[in-house]
Parts: C-alpha cells; structure tokens; sequence
C-alpha cells in the first residue's frame, strides 16, 4: 500500500509538472493569437468599408458631373448670374426649372449641398443658399479656403478634400468637386458636392465585437483625429492631436498589431493601417482594445492554473502530512 500510494503521488506530481506548462504555452498562445486575428480582422473590414466609401462618392460625382441636366444648368446659371445676379427675375426663371431637378439628386446621394461653378470661379447656383453662393472661389475671400483649392484642382480632375468645417450644417464635410463639360468637350466649370461626416461615421461607430473599451478610429497625416473618440465627450475631429507609436507607424506606411499606450496614456492592444487609394485623403486607420479586456481570458486561463495547481498541491501534500503520520503514530505503538 505504501509503495502505491508513493508511486500515485510521483505520477500525480510529473503529471502536474508537466500539464502545467504544457497547458500554459499551448492555450495561452491560441488564445493570445485568437485576440489578435478578430482585431486584425476587424481593421481589415473597416479599411476596406472606409475605401468603398470614398470609390462610391468619387463614382458618384463623376456620374452628377456627366449628368446632361448638370451640362444644360450650369452654363445657363452662369448667364443669368452675370446679366443680372442672383435675385433677378432671368436668375429666378431658370431657378425654378433646374433648382429641383438637383435637388432631387442632392436628397437622393444624401449631400449636404450641391454647387454649380462656373470656369471663371463664381458659384453661380447652391441647393441651399450659403455664404459661398455668388462669390467668387478664383479671385474672393474664399479663394485661399478649402473650398477654394478644391474648385482649383477640380477644374482639371476629380478632386476630394478632407473633413472641413460647414457652418451653414454645424458639422464637418467633406467637399467633392468634377469638371463639367459640354458635348464639345469645352469647359464649363465644374460641379461640388458637401458630403456630410454622418455619412461615414456610421462605420466608425459600428464597435460589434470589440467589447467595453474598443474602439475605432481615424487620424489624418497632420496626426489629428478625423473621428469622435468614445471616452471624450468634446468633439475630437480636428481638434484632438494623436501623437502615438501606432499612428507614426501607420503614417510611415506600416501594417502592424502591438500593445501600446494610446492616446489616454491606457496601454492597448492596437491593430494599424495607412488607408491607401484614397486619392486627396491621407488618413490611417486604428483598432484598440484595452489590453486588460483584450487578454481577460488570458489572464483568466494564467490565474485559474495557478489556483487550481495550488489548491491540487496543498490537498496532497496535506494528505500525505496525514497519512505518513498515522503510519508513524501505528509503528510507535506496534514498538511498545
């Protein structure tokens, strides 16, 4: 019985050896690795929505700029803006026959406005009536403004601008401009769209999987935030300056997932990526995840092992305590 009971317990205690271990390098790392991948998986998705974005609204304004009613309107806009100005009777006649029909595409692709602007630089037509209308984007106030560099480089391609603030919405816009021509091919100006930010904010927020502390997130190569944080309560777009190891990674060209101290100083586990083919738009792309939440299994599965491994060892030892002292106790009095 006593040979048994030893050889049980050095058989028990080689298993517990090596269980241990074994068990720790083969599900800590399956786990550790299963964290990373949904991270890694999560950014591709958000990067490849983010791209689709931008390639539907580029296709959408170089359709609204072959448009014929885009074609006839414009020019005729211009004519009666310059015979007459805006509140003449020509300028409100020709309103009134081609103001709704672009209204209906600005309420169909979901635009904040649509403007008309001739070769010379001046908005001659806007869905809605803002400070832009009527000015000149060549030679005005708003020719240094980012408005104004979008009609300069749209006159020759497509050109997209980053978020800039609409004041007319009370939020931040993109603005999409492309040359119109005629059926000669001549110039006549071009047409600009403003993109409201709650078009591609939606998959910002969209944090399915990503538990209680993930987030997504966007920064601009000028390293401020093109995207609202979920722990501030400010706006962030714009005005909160990123200055992480994910973000200069990102921003040199890297695609990498590591644990960093974000932008709360809270260390995180960070997948990161350069949002590449976004023409005029230089952003990157960032999935966190605090490291505490990301590895809870981990840590979990390191603690449970160490109980489990303690408590197993104790109760044998104990047991062993015991029943060495009841055989001593027993040879003691089988002696007197």
């Amino acid at each position: 019985m006593y040979r048994i009971l030893v050889a049980s317990s050095i058989a028990f205690f080689t298993f517990l050896v090596i269980m241990g271990p074994l068990t720790y390098r083969t599900l800590i790392p399956a786990l550790e690795s299963e964290v990373k991948n949904h991270l890694i998986s999560v950014r591709e998705i958000k990067k490849v929505q983010i791209q689709n974005f931008f390639y539907e609204k580029y296709g959408d304004v170089h359709i609204l700029s072959k448009n014929p009613l885009v074609e006839q309107s414009l020019p005729r806009f211009s004519n009666a803006f310059r015979s007459a100005g805006l509140d003449s009777a020509s300028y409100k006649q020709v309103d009134t026959y081609y103001g709704p029909l672009l209204e209906h595409y600005q309420r169909r692709f979901g635009y904040q406005n649509i403007f008309l602007v001739d070769k010379d630089g001046n908005v001659v037509f806007g869905i809605k009536r803002n400070e832009y209308l009527g000015t000149n984007l060549k030679t005005g106030v708003f020719s240094s403004f980012t408005i104004g560099e979008v009609f300069k480089e749209g006159l020759n391609n497509i050109k997209f601008s980053d978020l800039t603030w609409s004041e007319e919405s009370k939020d931040f816009v993109f603005l999409g401009a492309a040359p119109v021509y005629d059926a000669s091919n001549t110039l006549l100006g071009l047409v600009m769209v403003e993109i409201p930010f709650s078009k591609i904010d939606p998959i910002l927020l969209q944090r399915d999987g990503l538990g209680e502390t993930g987030e997504i997130y966007v920064v601009g190569d000028d390293n401020f935030m093109r995207s609202k944080s979920r722990f501030l309560k400010q706006n962030t777009i714009l005005k909160l300056e990123i200055d992480t190891q994910a973000t200069k990674e990102a921003l040199a060209g890297h695609t990498d997932i590591k644990i960093i101290k974000d932008y709360r100083n809270i260390p995180v586990l960070n997948a990161y990526t350069p949002l590449e083919n976004l023409r005029d738009v230089h952003w990157v792309l960032l999935i966190k995840i605090d490291k505490k939440e990301a590895f809870y299994a981990v840590l979990a599965l390191k603690t449970n092992l160490i109980i489990i491994g303690t408590v197993i060892a104790v109760i044998t030892i104990v047991y062993l305590y015991f029943y060495f002292r009841k055989r001593h106790l027993q040879s003691g009095h089988a002696r007197h």
